[in-house]
């Protein structure tokens, strides 16, 4: 007697028990992103459609049979590991803010084009003991450090100076930028004692290149130190 055929298992299928854990994985993610970002005002309609696409990025994995087995054979604490990473991994993609959230960075280099075709830069405006105005380069003063690592630096602290929703947070990299202007400041003085700073100014440069002309841009002053002494414009 022939034994019973019995039907293959289908290659795609998806398991009902795991979508209402995937929707609360999905629901907590999206509000700690949220939380970390804007603070307690709702998502914006792109985070949530961003985070519904890799939602069901996730659903998709998991219906091809084969990942589904996979998944379920390992054991517990090693599918917790592998959750948490996930969870990792898709908060820094919500957030893209690479310096906050390593490890789990967001990959930029083709997902994501420059918002607005927006170029910013940073300067550092001087008037020195007889009144002159100079243009202090940090990589004059600072010779140990690279000069496009102090501009990396220097942008990650002066977006958030300017564009931070979180006024603390904004406050804080308001903090951060006067710490650099003293430090600036002082070994400017320390390389030119004959004409030592009296006040130094952060200065900022924003070009929207792809409906504003070069010459349009002009500098916007964003915060200025007295020696000894800070006062913001």
């Amino acid at each position: 007697m022939a034994p019973p055929v019995t039907s293959p298992r289908p290659t795609w299928s998806l398991d009902r028990r795991v979508v209402p854990l995937m929707l609360v994985g999905w629901a907590g993610t999206l509000l700690v992103a949220d939380v970390f970002l804007r603070g307690l005002r709702p998502p914006t309609l792109l985070m949530v459609l961003e985070s519904v696409a890799y939602l069901a990025l996730y659903l998709g994995m998991l219906s091809f049979a084969p990942v589904r087995d996979w998944v379920s054979r390992l054991p517990f604490p090693h599918r917790a590991v592998l959750a948490v990473f996930v969870f990792g991994m898709t908060w820094g993609q919500l957030v893209v803010d690479s310096r906050s959230t390593f490890p789990f960075t967001a990959w930029t280099m083709y997902a994501r084009p420059e918002i607005n075709h927006l170029v910013e830069y940073y300067r550092y405006r001087g008037i020195d003991g007889q009144g002159r105005e100079v243009w202090v380069d940090p990589a004059k003063e600072f010779t140990f450090v690279n000069s496009a690592e102090i501009a990396s630096r220097v942008k990650s602290i002066g977006r958030p100076a300017t564009s931070a929703n979180d006024p603390a947070k904004r406050e804080e990299a308001r903090d951060r930028i006067r710490d650099l202007l003293h430090a600036l400041a002082a070994a400017y003085n320390r390389s030119h004692p004959d004409a030592p700073l009296r006040s130094l100014e952060f200065v900022r440069y924003s070009w929207e290149y792809g409906r504003q002309p070069a010459s349009e841009v002009a500098p916007s002053p964003l915060l200025r130190i007295d020696v000894g002494e800070e006062t913001a414009p």
